[in-house]
């Protein structure tokens, strides 16, 4: 049984301007996945420095 389907590399052209706008929503994507990395980290490190507040000033306090 044979592949009616073809086999091997496509040949496929894609325009310049094409190429431009893959690469900026590439860079786009990168830059808010980035963003939202960096707020989730600033979110959790909020918590953890309230969470250990108390024991920082006892900490500071020489307690």
């Amino acid at each position: 049984m044979s592949n009616p389907y073809p086999t091997g590399p496509q040949k496929i052209t894609i325009g310049a301007g094409t190429c431009i706008k893959i690469g900026f929503f590439a860079a786009f994507g990168a830059l808010l996945f980035s963003l939202v990395v960096s707020v989730v980290i600033a979110i959790i490190g909020l918590v953890a420095g309230i969470a250990f507040l108390p024991f920082l000033q006892k900490l500071l306090n020489g307690g």
